[in-house]
């Protein structure tokens, strides 16, 4: 099946295949613009988001480990609540610095 859906300024385009144990394999790319904030500053700023995916999704509890495919636990493949999900991992990532705290040396005693 194919997926081509935008949300939270993200647009997925991949192709999705049904396994034979009810598993799903999610491949494409994820990219767009979307809003995070600086972790020097804490302002906020737009970041482009052009990244290839491979997501398995499987049904919950999932023990185990994947080494090809980043796993995704549901009860009932939800297009909207990964790319969701995908958006908050990348507004919690440690290297959003915007352009104007690149260069800059923060030196601060916690």
């Amino acid at each position: 099946m194919e997926i081509n859906k935008t949300k939270e300024g993200l647009t997925l385009k991949a192709q999705s295949e049904k396994t034979k144990n009810g598993e799903y394999i999610i491949t494409g790319k994820l990219s767009g613009d979307i809003e995070v904030e600086c972790v020097k500053c804490l302002k906020p700023f737009r970041k482009h988001i052009d990244e290839d995916i491979k997501f398995k999704v499987v049904k919950p509890p999932f023990n185990g480990f994947d080494e090809e495919y980043d796993i995704i636990e549901q009860e009932k493949l939800n297009i909207d609540e990964i790319i969701k999900s995908e958006a908050e991992s990348i507004k919690n990532d440690f290297s959003n610095i915007c352009e104007s705290c690149k260069n800059k040396e923060f030196n601060k005693v916690f």
